[in-house]
């Protein structure tokens, strides 16, 4: 097993180092996102329900490799950003593929891979799971290794299920680019980060591999540990906005590695944000209902604080004491300056 483990290690590092020296970021089929994906993101966005406090993800391939591989480094990077009790990754294999194993056992390929890549033993070596449609409403989003798959999957409901269900069916590729992962844009703190972790710093150097790349994008590789950096960093350039066909390969390339690392930070990004930003949206409204004339501009923090927590927990609780308080601050030197033209206390 530790001979497959070197094997595997030195064919990605050599080829990496290869495609990264006789390739360019401005080359390759990197994709601006079209109104169209943007309205698909921002679908995908409102299909998920924060209000749990966690989102379930299931991974779909249909080689029984890729998707526990894809579950292990998610959890991985959940970990890494503190998400680990938000987002709750699994994986299927669905069995209307014709590529699709006979055998459910984990493929020592996989496992070399997962062991590889430090992720957790148990999962990594589990039976996998055959896909099933009621997996549609059990989980709050189901992101599929290529658009074949996807495609299986809405081919098998209704008109009507396929309107309903197809914004939480998504392609692992979409999550490689930040303008798609970004979709809520910054909404403030996700709940996983520290404030701290947004600025960046003046002594940090770029790595020569990076330069190509979006700062956007290199929020992508800030999320990932140092390890996995290290690991994606000779071909992250070759693999950031990249469009589907990065995932199209039966074999387990290098590109391939490093999209299901960093398609991993892309998922974390975008469930965290979208999370941000659901009850950003809901705290402004329990401000606006609550707040919004004239003599509300006499409440004091500690008072609206008390109010709003009795309105909703769920949504207070969210965010902490000082937050609440400084969102208050400003909601009422904004209602101030719309109601008498002062910001004045």
């Amino acid at each position: 097993m530790m001979r497959t483990i070197l094997l595997w290690n030195l064919f990605l590092l050599g080829r990496c180092s290869s495609s990264s020296s006789s390739s360019n970021y401005n080359n390759h089929d990197s994709f601006a996102l079209s109104d169209y994906q943007k309205a698909r993101a921002l679908e995908t966005a409102q299909s998920l329900d924060a209000s749990r406090l966690h989102f379930q993800i299931m991974f779909v391939d249909d080689d029984n490799i890729k998707g526990r591989i894809a579950e292990g480094l998610l959890a991985r990077v959940a970990e890494y950003n503190d998400a680990m009790f938000i987002l709750f990754p699994t994986s299927s294999t669905i069995d209307a593929s014709r590529n699709a194993p006979r055998d459910a056992a984990a493929p020592e390929r996989a496992v070399a891979v997962c062991e590889s890549l430090g992720l957790c033993e148990t999962t990594s070596t589990m039976d996998g799971t055959s896909f099933d449609l009621s997996y549609l409403d059990e989980y709050d989003l189901l992101i599929t290794m290529d658009d074949d798959i996807r495609s299986l999957i809405l081919r098998s409901l209704s008109a009507a299920d396929q309107e309903y269900y197809a914004p939480k069916v998504r392609l692992l590729s979409e999550f490689l680019s930040p303008e798609f992962c970004g979709i809520n844009g910054k909404q403030g703190t996700s709940p996983a980060r520290n404030e701290q972790d947004d600025i960046p710093s003046q002594d940090k150097t770029i790595p020569k591999s990076t330069q190509g790349i979006t700062s956007d994008g290199r929020l992508l590789l800030d999320m990932l540990d140092q390890e996995l950096q290290d690991r994606v960093a000779p071909c992250s350039d070759l693999v950031i906005g990249r469009s589907t066909n990065v995932l199209m390969s039966q074999q387990f390339d290098n590109q391939v590695a490093a999209a299901l690392i960093i398609a991993s930070s892309g998922i974390t990004k975008f469930c965290l944000e979208t999370m941000q930003a659901q009850f950003d949206s809901a705290f402004e409204s329990l401000l606006i209902v609550n707040f919004h004339n004239v003599e509300h501009l006499m409440v004091s923090g500690e008072q609206a604080d008390a109010q709003l927590r009795r309105c909703s927990h769920s949504v207070t609780g969210f965010f902490s004491r000082e937050q609440r308080l400084s969102r208050f601050e400003r909601h009422i030197a904004d209602l101030r300056i719309k109601l008498v033209g002062d910001d004045s206390p």
